[in-house]
Order: structure tokens, then sequence, then C-alpha cells
């Protein structure tokens, strides 16, 4: 009787201190990442995709080529995968000029983490980030590595 009553309340200790996690809006490109998978992997195989990198307009130019071709994909779910290849690609291409992708796919960060690190570098990079690939790169950070829980604020 003792270990049942020990396990339901340990059971429901885990469920509380993982609630806030459950409960965090999701990041706005894991729709787009979800939506590729599904779509994309119809024809292609996810790694042959996420191999090329492309801007925003060659991604577009992609998306209506497969359009045409046949991919059966609603007007409204264009924009997220859109959003999220151009943010893998913005990731990959920007962020590899001064150091290796494993590093920050490694790291432990927030969101806000991410933005505070994301404009750092942004700041040291040799060419131009934008403001756009900035939030971009965060974003994609935020969605595809391990999320360190958010400090409280100081009150």
């Amino acid at each position: 009787m003792r270990t049942r009553f020990s396990t339901v309340v340990a059971g429901i200790a885990l469920t509380l201190a993982a609630t806030p996690a459950l409960c965090a809006a999701p990041s706005p490109l894991a729709e787009g990442k979800l939506l590729f998978e599904k779509n994309c992997a119809v024809c292609h195989t996810i790694e042959r995709s996420l191999a090329v990198q492309a801007d925003r307009a060659g991604w577009e130019a992609t998306i209506n080529k497969m359009i045409v071709k046949g991919a059966k994909l609603e007007k409204a779910q264009v924009e997220p995968i859109l959003g999220y290849l151009t943010a893998k690609s913005a990731f990959e291409t920007k962020c590899n000029t001064c150091h290796d992708l494993q590093r920050p796919l490694t790291a432990i960060k927030n969101p806000e983490q991410w933005q505070a690190t994301v404009k750092l570098m942004a700041a040291k990079k040799p060419g131009p980030i934008t403001d756009a690939d900035a939030g971009a790169i965060a974003l994609y950070l935020s969605l595809v590595t391990p999320v360190k829980p958010a400090t409280p604020a100081a009150k």
C-alpha cells in the first residue's frame, strides 16, 4: 500500500513538474516542420529535402514547383513550411560561417536565451545577418535544441 501511494505521489509530482513545458506556447516554426515532414516525405526522403539550402525566394519557387508537379498543399500550409525551411537554411548558411553547427545544436537554452545569443553573434558576424534572419535563427534553434527552463523573473 505504501509503495502504491509513493508511486502515485511521484507520478503527480512528475506531472506537475512537466506542466510548464507542456503548456508553453509552441514555436511558430513547429507547425511548418510538421507540415513539411508530413507532406514533403510523400515524394522525397526528409534528409534529401533538408540537404538543400535556399533563401525564402528559392524555397518559395521550389514549393510552387512541387505544387505544379502535384504536391497536395493547401495555400494556408505553404507559409508555415516556407518559414521553417527558410529559418533552417538561414541557420545553416549564416552560423556555419564562424563555427561548426554542432556547437549550437547541442546547447541547452530557452527561447529568450537563443534570442540574446543570436543577437550577440549577429553583431560579431563578418557579414550581414538581418533582423529577420536573426529572429528566424533563434526560433529555429528554440525548436530543434533541448530547452532550458526559463529562470523566474525577480520580484
